[in-house]
């Protein structure tokens, strides 16, 4: 691995670190954001069941780019879209891993701005008790 990278942040803020500890940085941010998840879960307010799909998807998010660093030795790309950076990896996906992908990545963005339909069909206990579990064992394959 390159002895050191250094990632701009935005508004400017820049920080050097090597990439394998831009790798654990991004493992460690991944399974926080998954812990967030599970303890907005377990307050088992209706209100939070869509900010609980949000952070399955950060989580998610995390998880692709700290695997996509360790695999590439280059910085992570800059997109939101699991889907594309899971075709990036040297990983075999199913057909409904992308469709998972694609659909966690849209419920996202819907999570912070769905109307009230959305989160009606899709900010449910139940879904988001499914995206804790898909996220779980997706940390589970990719992260040490």
């Amino acid at each position: 691995m390159k002895a050191k990278t250094v990632t701009e942040e935005p508004y400017g803020i820049l920080h050097s670190m090597t990439q394998s500890e831009a790798v654990s940085h991004w493992q460690q941010r991944a399974r926080s954001e998954l812990k967030a998840a599970r303890v907005l879960f377990e307050s088992n307010d209706r209100n939070l069941y869509g900010e609980v799909i949000f952070h399955c998807h950060l989580a998610s998010e995390l998880a692709l780019k700290a695997k996509y660093i360790q695999e590439h030795d280059t910085a992570a790309p800059f997109t939101h879209s699991l889907g594309k950076l899971a075709e990036m990896l040297d990983e075999t996906w199913s057909e409904d891993d992308r469709i998972d992908f694609d659909q966690l990545t849209d419920h996202a963005v819907l999570s912070r701005y769905g109307d009230e339909k959305w989160y009606g069909e899709h900010a449910t206990k139940e879904s988001a008790e499914k995206w804790l579990t898909k996220v779980e064992k997706l940390l589970t394959k990719i992260q040490p």
